[in-house]
């Protein structure tokens, strides 16, 4: 994925610099998609918060399956966070019917 992310973006600016620069581009497969099915395996994209920053990514195709655990929320679940992205899907329920 970063590879050929990063050949899109040679191919885009050439041998210049990029003249618009942010954080989100539309064909990035994940980042800004969060609660979306990831456009590789379908699970629902995450998210973790740490202070103002916020991270968005896929935990099957990312992470292993493993939902990364965030200052706010897996601090007052404690035990009862889900460790897995199946865990985190079978408490949610299908995406959209929240």
């Amino acid at each position: 994925m970063l590879r050929g992310f990063t050949a899109r973006m040679l191919a885009e600016v050439g041998k210049g610099f990029p003249e618009k620069v942010t954080a989100f581009r539309a064909d990035m497969a994940v980042h800004g998609r969060f609660g979306a099915p990831c456009p590789d395996c379908g699970s629902a994209v995450q998210r973790i918060v740490h202070g103002a920053h916020e991270t968005d990514y896929c935990p099957t195709c990312q992470n292993g399956g493993r939902i990364l655990a965030d200052r706010a929320l897996s601090k007052l679940l404690r035990q009862d966070w889900p460790r897995t992205a199946e865990e985190m899907e079978a408490r949610l329920g299908p995406p959209g019917s929240g």
